[in-house]
């Protein structure tokens, strides 16, 4: 019987987690996505320590 009041409240705030879970609309991110911008961060990066971008 003990274990009753244990288990209620963890139930519970699982399936509060999983209601907001699915409400907020969360879902994992899309790699490619992520390479992407990587590379365009990384090609940027290098322009501006070089100094080779805006001393037109």
């Amino acid at each position: 019987m003990i274990w009753l009041f244990i288990l209620i409240p963890v139930l519970i705030i699982g399936a509060i987690a999983i209601y907001f879970e699915k409400k907020s609309g969360m879902a994992p991110p899309n790699e490619n996505i992520q390479d992407e911008k990587l590379g365009e961060v990384i090609n940027q990066n290098g322009i501006n320590s070089n100094g080779t971008h805006g001393t037109d």
